[in-house]
């Protein structure tokens, strides 16, 4: 059970199963007048210690040994926590700073979805007012840095105190300001659809202003803290990096600042959409400074560090994400299926093909017809036994009735709790999802023919076990050149879709004239030539894990290099162009500033033109 459940979820149906029969088994023992309750209690303890704490122990022996060989840092860290990612080779987050000033350069994380930091830079959004983009992005870099500032009235009123340089720590309830560190615009809300969730109560999120320019009342966000570090108690009523997790509540719209990993479109660089929504729920509008830089900080100021979690919480932590990765695979594909088709195998799934060459899964139907049958069997014997008994027949069954319901009772309950749950999913589902279930099949039909013929003679059982194994290897030998891609003929192909469902196409493979024909090789690399009137054009070469992994990638990361050289060759081109003109640099630049910056995505190291 612990070795299943470690190498996929559906593992979780065989400890359904296990489970189910147990409490089968303890209530017939509770019955049992000749069982003491001494030893009904040691029943009871051992199979709580063999069927769940030794699974719980191997299913996190595995994930020890899962984290001790994949201990250095990739580009999947963005699906964990920071403190996760703490615990990984080449990552060290926090130990910044822990108290917050106004005045200081923070780079801020969204806490729910760990889809990265709150991030701007110099591209314009398509839709809505068409000022700059707000988004999250799960990589560091210097446009997540945003300065917290207090509102124009609270300047004035703090530069006629008694000491307008005192560094002033920001508490719950304060409203501040921020100002993208590169851009100078500051995080700003209004009346505007955002680009992506269009819903009434969502606002845009931009970047709004200009280097000097002071503002208004939309860039106003007051803080909310809303948990803290038990450990630091003061991290509940003074905002604190890492300890601190808050709200940015808008004053004039009351929405808080949100997200929940939708992307955007690719004129944003697919990066995740922040937007500003009325009523949110909490768990969303949840935020975190991770970094925090402030020259008047004084030296030995305490510092802010991630807790590293131990194994069981790193544990949990995977574990929710693979759920929440599972259940987003919703898309439609051209080869998925519902499980009511899978037991009689309507359709197939193709995964490459070639001249000559196809890749196509499908299961050998005379193992997989014959397996249904003996579980539909075994609920047909059942249901007219019971329905025999109310009448005071009483059906031996060749005197093998309880040995047929214990041993083929119990693989088909394991096989319709293998099956049925994938009827509550609404994700992608293929057939390949039905393969543990159709070995609890087979292994019925194995007990069933040993039930059934046990009565018979020795040579008769072994002429019909002989025959049915050889019908199994010759179905299997027919269809293993769709199993292992290997050269086959029209003809033959032809002949093996036994359904017209099954959609792996013949027309690629050669006629019985040309099938003894040698193949010349080619010389230098060779290249795939797929025939041109062949099948749906999904099924020439599927990965069907293709669309998981783009579903479920963070957003691409920039590739700052080739922007720099982009923005450069332009820059030039620009200054070019203005001395030819003999027209004042200045303005063209200016003109083309929002231009450069879309080019240049969010370059850190952009010189733009005088």
């Amino acid at each position: 059970m612990g070795n299943a459940l470690s190498c996929k979820w559906v593992g979780l149906f065989l400890v359904a199963t296990l489970g189910v029969w147990t409490i089968k088994d303890l209530w017939e023992k509770l019955g049992d007048l000749s069982i003491t309750p001494s030893q009904y209690a040691k029943h009871f303890i051992a199979r709580a210690v063999a069927l769940i704490a030794v699974p719980l122990c191997v299913y996190l022996f595995w994930f020890q040994v899962h984290f001790s060989l994949l201990h250095r840092s990739g580009d999947g860290n963005a699906f964990m926590s920071p403190e996760f990612q703490n615990t990984l080779d080449g990552v060290s987050l926090g130990h910044t700073p822990r108290d917050i000033y106004y005045g200081s350069r923070v780079r801020i994380r969204h806490d729910a979805t760990n889809a990265g930091y709150l991030h701007s830079h110099l591209s314009n959004y398509e839709t809505g007012s068409k000022q700059q983009q707000v988004t999250l992005y799960g990589f560091r870099d210097d446009n997540n840095y945003w300065v917290l500032t207090r509102t124009e009235a609270a300047e004035a009123k703090h530069a006629n105190s008694s000491d307008p340089t005192a560094l002033q720590q920001i508490k719950h309830g304060d409203i501040v300001r921020l100002l993208h560190w590169k851009t100078f615009r500051r995080l700003h809300s209004h009346d505007e659809r955002p680009p992506v969730t269009t819903n009434d109560y969502q606002n845009e999120v931009t970047g709004y202003g200009w280097e000097g320019f002071k503002g208004d009342s939309n860039d106003h966000w007051r803080v909310q803290i809303i948990e803290g570090d038990s450990a630091e108690p003061d991290s509940k009523t003074k905002l604190m990096a890492i300890y601190s997790r808050f709200r940015l509540i808008h004053t004039g719209r009351r929405c808080a600042l949100f997200s929940n990993r939708r992307k955007l479109p690719k004129w944003a660089h697919e990066q995740v959409e922040v937007t500003c929504m009325q009523s949110a729920k909490v768990p969303k509008t949840l935020w975190r400074i991770e970094t925090n830089v402030n020259a008047a900080i004084p030296a030995g100021a305490p510092l802010a560090e991630y807790r590293r979690p131990g194994l069981v919480a790193k544990v949990l932590e995977a574990t929710a994400i693979m759920w929440r990765v599972n259940n987003g695979l919703t898309k439609s594909h051209p080869y998925e299926s519902r499980p009511h088709t899978w037991p009689w195998m309507r359709r197939g799934m193709a995964f490459w093909g070639e001249a000559n060459r196809t890749i196509y899964l499908l299961g050998t139907p005379i193992l997989w017809w014959l397996s249904l049958v003996a579980v539909l069997l075994f609920a047909a014997l059942q249901a007219a036994m019971f329905l025999r008994s109310c009448r005071g027949i009483n059906d031996r069954l060749m005197g093998a009735r309880e040995r047929y319901a214990e041993s083929v009772g119990f693989l088909a309950a394991a096989w319709v709790l293998h099956w049925v749950p994938f009827f509550l999913m609404g994700r992608q589902l293929f057939l390949h999802h039905y393969l543990p279930a159709m070995w609890l099949a087979v292994l019925a039909l194995t007990a069933t023919l040993d039930l059934f013929t046990r009565r018979m003679g020795r040579r008769m059982r072994q002429v019909i076990m002989g025959a049915l194994v050889l019908v199994v290897v010759r179905s299997y030998f027919q269809y293993s050149h769709l199993a292992y891609g290997t050269p086959w003929t029209r003809q033959g192909c032809e002949r093996s879709k036994w359904l017209k469902a099954w959609d792996y196409d013949c027309k690629r493979y050669p006629g019985a004239d040309a099938s003894s024909k040698p193949v010349v090789p080619i010389a230098g690399p060779v290249v795939p030539t797929i025939v041109a009137d062949v099948g749906p054009p999904d099924a020439q070469n599927f990965d069907p894990l293709e669309n998981e992994n783009k579903l479920n990638e963070p957003a691409p990361r920039i590739d700052h290099d080739k922007l720099n050289s982009n923005a450069n060759k332009l820059h030039l081109e620009m200054v070019k162009a203005a001395t030819t003109a003999g027209v004042a640099a200045s303005v063209d630049a200016h003109e083309n500033e929002d231009v450069v910056g879309e080019d240049a995505h969010h370059d850190d190291t952009l010189v733009m033109a005088p």
